[in-house]
């Protein structure tokens, strides 16, 4: 979370009563997280009388939400160029991110920023002096900012526990991260215990990067919690109704007589005999199917409508599709998605800023992140003949590195260039023509 502030320091006073204020907030994040679990309050749901039934059933959209657009927004790893064609810098920070196992460590990222509306990543050096980031869970750092138009981050706070060996109780520390130094504190009962610090941490700057989801930093699943809480309590009902009319009473009318044993023998021989007058009918619950499944019904495609992340299991998503198409069908998903990149896009160069000042203080190979272009993809089902058709019709006209990064099988076009020139070099004929035929032969498929 982000708080501002007119001060250009805090005292360990403040930072306390800084945690106490966003305690709700932590809050709002573990329930967001709580929901993607699938612990939903449903569960929590109490029997009417001791004999009724109660049934609980969770139907997780939020987890399917949030897979959902993590998943379209970065299923294809990020990509990154040199505007400048500086491919030296480009290599020395892939060289850095492929230590990092970076693709991976941004969907991570994405997921949690898909959850609680925002995500962290702590840059620090390792025992071998390595450049290393780490995703921190989001209800554990305070970004401290002033009051300015650039926001610029003043400190640091990482407030977190760690269990003891009984796995009941746990101890409480905090760390403060300045522009320079970092401070590990012991914390209990609002007061502080330097444990060691402050220390350098060779960073350069304030070493916590924020990925925001969006401008709000709102969870993907946050606006519909209601009405899946709404579609898991109508589940849970319908399953009790339906229990109670299994479980329906025999009504014996003019039988007054009728006793324990009498139940016992009908129940055995299946056989009711019946005095003058004497009726018997089942006593159940009348329930309107209908009108429930119509009220479920609403509810599943309120969520998908609110939420933007389509069915896809409905059955427009069905048989040949064109690309267009797929697109048109995805547009509120395509929403979403600019916008988290938007968000996720500042936080990389942010990393890339801060990745680039350790290396100019080790006096390594330079990077200029301003100079370090970003790509994302969004990860859509692609009609590769269409594409095919779009890169031949624009051969000539657009650079062939351009036209190859258009392919979605193409993950890099440079090294897809080299090979291209190294067949040309050994002789390879007709390379392009890779369904032809020997001996020149029509293609016959």
């Amino acid at each position: 979370m982000k708080i501002h502030t007119t001060k250009k320091e805090l005292t360990l006073h403040e930072i306390s009563e800084l945690l106490t204020a966003c305690d709700r907030q932590s809050r709002r994040i573990l329930k967001l997280k709580r929901y993607y679990w699938g612990e939903h309050d449903i569960l929590r749901k109490r029997r009417s009388s001791d004999s009724a039934p109660n049934n609980v059933l969770v139907s997780n959209f939020c987890e399917y939400i949030s897979n959902m657009s993590t998943g379209f927004f970065l299923g294809q790893p990020v990509a990154y160029s040199s505007v400048s064609k500086n491919e030296d810098e480009v290599d020395a920070l892939l060289e850095i991110f492929k230590y990092n196992d970076e693709a991976a460590h941004n969907l991570e990222l994405a997921e949690e920023a898909s959850i609680t509306g925002e995500a962290y990543e702590l840059l620090y050096l390792d025992r071998d002096a390595q450049i290393r980031f780490s995703p921190i869970p989001a209800e554990q750092v305070i970004m401290v900012c002033d009051d300015s138009l650039e926001e610029n981050v003043i400190l640091a706070i990482r407030y977190y526990s760690v269990p003891n060996l009984d796995q009941v109780t746990a101890d409480e520390f905090v760390d403060v991260y300045t522009e320079s130094t970092v401070t590990h504190y012991s914390y209990s009962g609002g007061s502080f215990r330097t444990l060691y610090g402050p220390s350098p941490h060779y960073i350069g700057d304030v070493p916590i990067v924020e990925y925001a989801n969006n401008k709000q930093h709102k969870g993907d699943f946050e606006g519909v919690i209601t009405l899946v809480d709404a579609y898991n309590k109508a589940q849970s009902l319908t399953l009790d109704d339906m229990e109670d009319f299994t479980d329906a009473y025999l009504v014996l009318k003019g039988m007054g007589g009728t006793n324990r044993d009498d139940v016992e023998e009908l129940r055995k021989n299946k056989v009711l005999s019946l005095d003058d007058g004497g009726t018997a009918e089942w006593l159940i619950k009348n329930i309107n199917d209908t009108y429930v499944e119509n009220v479920k019904t609403r509810l599943q495609k309120d969520i998908h409508k609110f939420s933007n992340i389509p069915d896809m299991s409905d059955e427009s998503f069905t048989g040949n599709t064109s690309g267009v198409a797929i697109k048109y069908k995805l547009i509120g998903l395509e929403q979403i998605r600019s916008r988290k990149e938007r968000g996720f896009k500042k936080g990389l160069q942010r990393r890339i800023e801060l990745i680039a000042g350790i290396m100019k203080l080790r006096e390594k190979t330079p990077i200029d992140f301003r100079d370090i272009e970003i790509t994302f993809t969004a990860n859509i089902p692609a009609n590769l003949q269409e594409q095919a058709q779009i890169v031949g019709l624009l051969d000539g006209f657009v650079s062939r590195k351009r036209l190859l990064s258009l392919l979605p099988f193409v993950t890099d076009p440079k090294e897809e260039m080299e090979e291209l020139e190294k067949e040309k070099e050994e002789g390879a004929e007709d390379y392009g023509d890779l369904g032809g035929e020997e001996d020149g032969a029509d293609n016959q498929g």
